[in-house]
């Protein structure tokens, strides 16, 4: 049997063993080419600085920096206490390593601000600190310049007439307030800076939809909304609001106006355009249009609608035998009792002198007709007592019903006005139906 070849033996692996000091970083060219400063100080006696630290404080090379018998050249003396008192803490272990910003003075003089880090480290076998530092002079620079214009922001805000507060966008909570807010709100600033925007609102989902809508338009001008104080009182706000960054947070600037006496004073005017002074009820132009839109309804939704005429009988005779006084005292009880037999969706309205008109939404004829003669009964059942007599008072009323050939709403009074005529002519405190 002819002999397979021997297996070739493998060749032999051979490592190459490499020096621990070939593959471990050069720590000393590290810190000497970091780009932080690094000093290390004993007692402030400078005992090693690398030339980015050099640089820092406007050093040519770090022999000059060393050279110096002591740091004081190189922080403010108002600043010396404390970095004593961090140097004890560091060295007895009062402390632990920490980061700071630090004010520091540069060789020509002027300040620096460095974020510096200090620690505790073995120099020699003995404990020396470490410090690390960047420049952030132009950082602090730019958070001045931020701090001075906020500082102008809150001088303008608080000379201004009206209140005024800056809410963070995210969650309401307010950041800033004048003195006018917290005469509105009835509260102190440290106070109202304990509270978010959403507490001021009455309704808090107003203030989620005014929030929505600032997100689309990015400003909000002369909205009314509802607020109330920190005891509970509610008013009618103008407000007004606009985005601002204030102390690094996104926020929102709200102008508000008080106008709930502008309110009052617009509903009182609205009151007195609307009403007829002597009765309470609504005089002629206001009833006329209340009509026009009761009639417009009616023919929209295809719904009867009818109307009353009503006039106080012998009312002449009341006013010359006893007075504009009584007679005024007579048309102010028709009115009472009135509203007493009407229906709350009826609309009652002076029309001149002793004329009353009615509108009676969703009413046909025959309906209209038996609510004019419970009217008609309930005013005459009872005597008005005036200077120790009893004047009775009765009534005239006409009805008639929206027909389809009504053009206005003077058409359809004109047919309840005649049966008020006829009304009358056939003997007073009746009720007659147009035909």
């Amino acid at each position: 049997m002819k002999k397979l070849p021997a297996k070739a033996a493998a060749p032999e692996r051979r490592v190459k063993s490499r020096r621990r000091d070939e593959v471990a970083p050069d720590f000393g060219d590290l810190v000497e080419n970091a780009v932080d400063g690094i000093l290390v100080h004993r007692n402030f006696r400078p005992l090693y600085a690398n030339q980015a630290m050099a640089r820092l404080f406007g050093y040519n090379a770090v022999d000059q920096l060393l050279a110096l018998p002591l740091l004081r050249p190189l922080i403010p003396s108002d600043s010396w206490a404390r970095m004593e008192q961090d140097y004890d803490d560091l060295v007895h272990d009062r402390r632990p390593s920490f980061i700071t910003r630090l004010r520091a003075l540069h060789k020509d003089g002027h300040e620096i601000w460095l974020a510096v880090t200090q620690r505790v480290v073995k120099w020699q076998g003995e404990k020396a600190v470490c410090l690390t530092a960047i420049d952030i002079s132009t950082q602090m620079e730019v958070e001045q310049n931020l701090l001075e214009t906020e500082q102008h922001l809150r001088s303008i805000l608080e000379i201004l007439p009206q209140p005024i507060y800056i809410a963070r966008r995210s969650d309401g909570q307010l950041l800033y307030v004048n003195r006018k807010t917290c005469l509105l709100f009835q509260q102190r600033t440290n106070q109202l800076l304990k509270c978010k925007s959403t507490d001021f609102f009455v309704d808090p989902k107003e203030r989620d939809d005014l929030l929505q809508l600032f997100e689309t338009l990015h400003d909000i001008r002369d909205v009314e909304v509802k607020m109330k104080t920190t005891s509970g009182r509610e008013f009618t706000a103008e407000m007004a609001a606009i985005a601002v960054d204030y102390a690094g947070q996104a926020g929102i600037l709200v102008a508000l106006n008080d106008v709930s006496q502008r309110k009052q004073l617009e509903a009182e005017l609205l009151q007195q355009a609307n009403t007829d002074g002597l009765t309470g009820t609504s005089n002629r132009r206001h009833f006329l249009n209340q009509a026009e839109q009761e009639i417009r309804r009616s023919r929209r939704f295809a719904r009867p609608m009818s109307v009353l005429m009503m006039d106080v009988d012998h009312f002449k005779k009341i006013n010359d035998n006893h007075g504009h006084a009584v007679g005024d005292a007579v048309l102010q009880s028709v009115v009472k009792r009135a509203l007493e037999s009407l229906r709350q969706s009826d609309f009652l309205g002076r029309i001149g002198g002793e004329e009353f008109a009615v509108i009676l939404p969703e009413t046909d004829l025959n309906a209209a007709t038996e609510a004019a003669e419970r009217l008609r009964v309930h005013i005459a059942e009872r005597a008005l007592v005036a200077e120790r007599a009893a004047i009775p008072v009765t009534t005239s009323i006409g009805v008639a019903q929206l027909a389809a050939t009504d053009g206005t709403i003077d058409d359809v009074l004109h047919r309840a006005d005649t049966a008020l005529y006829r009304a009358k002519h056939n003997g007073r405190n009746r009720v007659e139906v147009s035909a």
